[in-house]
């Protein structure tokens, strides 16, 4: 009775917190600065989603050339961008601090968001030097137990380079990847004056249960004002055909290639587009709690005060119990399964290619 009227306190807490929003007519940016696999797709969704009633609040968006989007075909992720800011070492702190100062002759407000999934990566943090003494910076970051982490980033990178799962876990332990405090304190030490936000994808956490809600919250935006979707971001698949699929690098041009995985989720049944299994053996989870144990806590002590943090980390950060995992399950049985589901998923598709007429159509030429 006491943890949850302790919890129920914490909940409280969070929505009377201050959020990110200033007072004035101040100039400011917010940085989502990440993690991957952190509900960072989520997140950008719901502010293209939201574009114009987003302008219409004074909130504008950085598109994909790091110029505030004044149209929706602006929009894009700007990770390329970064990304090649970072290779040739421009700074781009008097850059955003431009765009977003030039908002004052379009909006009231002179805000900007700009979100993106490798704006984590340490080296990043260096380009926006300077930028907290033109603007009012307010970092936020989302960050994940590693116990999901891991198998999630597995699944969306290193398996299509035909990692397994279990060397995959080996090598994050051996570079401390994710890196959630390092990428933290590296932001924190070039942009003194900023804002931190540090957020924990752990639905009863957030405000809303889920990041988009989240991070509105906290960018000072009324919740009621905007459509969230309710559309899955990056769903999974069933454990089987996962399994199979990191046996078959080939299948995959590069890690970054999403195609044949979303075509997978979009015609799959909804009962084999998520893992349903636990993927960690109860000896890697004891590994990865042990090892980012240490950062957790400090994470948790530091920018989660007010809430029970002993509740929290035996809850989701301690290995689990759970009748059967990924590892326990025979390579036959693994192969059996997802050629069962493949086998219902052309039967299936079959039935609906049969025309009135009870003639099977051919299946519809795909696109190039």
């Amino acid at each position: 009775m006491k943890l949850r009227f302790q919890f129920a306190r914490f909940k409280k807490e969070m929505h009377e917190r201050p959020s990110c929003e200033t007072g004035g007519g101040t100039p400011r940016i917010i940085i989502h600065a990440g993690f991957g696999k952190c509900g960072s797709s989520s997140i950008q969704a719901a502010l293209v989603q939201n574009f114009f009633q987003l302008q219409r609040d004074g909130f504008s968006l950085f598109g994909r050339d790091l110029r505030i989007a004044h149209e929706p075909g602006n929009l894009g992720p700007p990770m390329w961008a970064l990304q090649r800011a970072a290779e040739q070492g421009q700074g781009l702190a008097q850059r955003l601090s431009d765009e977003v100062v030039s908002l004052a002759n379009r909006n009231r407000k002179q805000i900007g968001i700009l979100s993106a999934e490798n704006l984590q990566e340490p080296q990043m943090a260096k380009l926006f030097a300077g930028i907290d003494r033109h603007l009012e910076v307010s970092l936020v970051f989302y960050l994940r137990p590693q116990l999901e982490w891991i198998p999630s980033a597995w699944k969306q990178w290193s398996l299509k380079r035909g990692l397994s799962l279990s060397d995959f876990v080996s090598d994050c332990l051996r570079t401390r990847t994710p890196s959630f405090k390092l990428s933290i304190d590296t932001w924190k030490s070039v942009l003194p004056a900023a804002q931190i936000h540090i957020r924990f994808l752990i639905p009863e956490m957030l405000i809303g249960g889920n990041p988009a809600q989240d991070f509105f919250y906290l960018a000072g935006l009324p919740l009621n004002n905007y459509d969230m979707g309710k559309e899955h971001r990056n769903p999974s698949l069933d454990f089987s055909i996962v399994h199979v699929l990191s046996k078959n690098p080939h299948l995959f041009s590069s890690i970054h290639d999403v195609e044949l995985m979303e075509r997978l989720a979009g015609i799959l049944s909804e009962r084999f587009r998520s893992i349903n299994i636990q993927m960690l053996s109860r000896e890697e989870e004891a590994r990865i709690e042990e090892f980012f144990r240490d950062e957790n806590l400090w994470l948790l002590n530091t920018y989660c005060s007010g809430m029970d943090v002993d509740r929290i980390y035996r809850a989701y950060f301690l290995p689990r119990e759970t009748e059967v995992r990924y590892s326990d399950v025979a390579e036959i049985d693994l192969i059996y399964r997802c050629l069962g589901i493949i086998l219902k998923l052309i039967a299936t598709n079959r039935d609906e290619m049969v025309a009135e007429d009870g003639k099977l159509r051919p299946p519809p030429k795909q696109k190039r």
